[in-house]
């Protein structure tokens, strides 16, 4: 087989890999706070042999992909490199519900979980059995004093952040913020990790509102049939090599 095949084959599996991404922030248009995902890959250059006669027959067969062919090295391969998270804010939404909390501008939620302390943008929390300030999956808000735990009466929440029950102050969302340069990483379940925040010094929140995923679905379409067409490029292309290596074994020694 022709081994230029194989940039175009890790072409059409990036190709592949960044629909994965689309897809995943399609399915999440809806999703509280989420914010939508990039893949980035880098070019990968052939590691460097003498000549091809050089390897034996022993060889594994990625070593033989990858061995440097006789002539200028033109073949390059495409590999996954990071993903980028983009952390633009999202539309902020009326609720109504008290605890839903949006966060304006940079910031997180610190919540706890049985991994340890994760961090959130959404902000859709409730009251459990002990009237503790917990996330859509359970886990609980931290405030300055550690878990909230709020009383009965009358809450308010002030755009500070601060939890006042029937006029008295009861706690404050403990709020971070992270360097532009270091923003936590994805996690899992909508939440991040990190260990280079520190505490907000003048947060910004709306309770009664919470923020919606930063997903253009239009953008994520167009983007998504914009793959599937650089995808269906990359096949025919493999196609057409396949036919031309079937052409040669037919046709190339043959006795006229």
């Amino acid at each position: 087989m022709d081994r230029g095949i194989y940039p175009i084959l890790s072409g059409a599996l990036a190709h592949e890999r960044r629909m994965q991404v689309f897809a995943n922030n399609m399915a999440n248009v809806n999703t509280a706070g989420f914010k939508q995902d990039e893949q980035a890959f880098k070019a990968m250059f052939p590691r460097a042999h003498a000549a091809i006669p050089g390897i034996g027959y022993g060889a594994g067969l990625a070593q033989q992909i990858m061995a440097k062919p006789l002539g200028p090295a033109e073949r390059v391969f495409a590999a996954p490199h990071r993903m980028k998270t983009t952390f633009e804010p999202g539309r902020i939404r009326l609720t109504g519900n008290p605890l839903d909390l949006a966060i304006q501008g940079s910031g997180f939620f610190e919540v706890q979980t049985p991994q340890g302390v994760r961090y959130s943008r959404n902000g859709m929390f409730s009251l459990d059995h002990q009237r503790r300030v917990v996330t859509n999956l359970g886990h609980l808000v931290m405030g300055a004093k550690g878990e909230i735990k709020l009383p009965v009466g009358k809450m308010v929440i002030t755009t500070q952040g601060e939890i006042k029950v029937d006029d008295k102050p009861v706690d404050r969302f403990k709020i971070m913020e992270f360097p532009e340069d270091q923003m936590p990483q994805k996690f899992a379940d909508g939440l991040y990790i990190s260990d280079k925040g520190a505490v907000a010094k003048n947060p910004q929140v709306q309770a009664g509102h919470i923020e919606e995923s930063n997903v253009s679905a239009i953008s994520e379409m167009v983007k998504m049939m914009e793959g599937m067409r650089s995808y269906e490029s990359a096949q025919k292309v493999m196609q057409a090599f396949d036919r031309m290596t079937d052409t040669a074994i037919q046709n190339v020694g043959r006795v006229v």
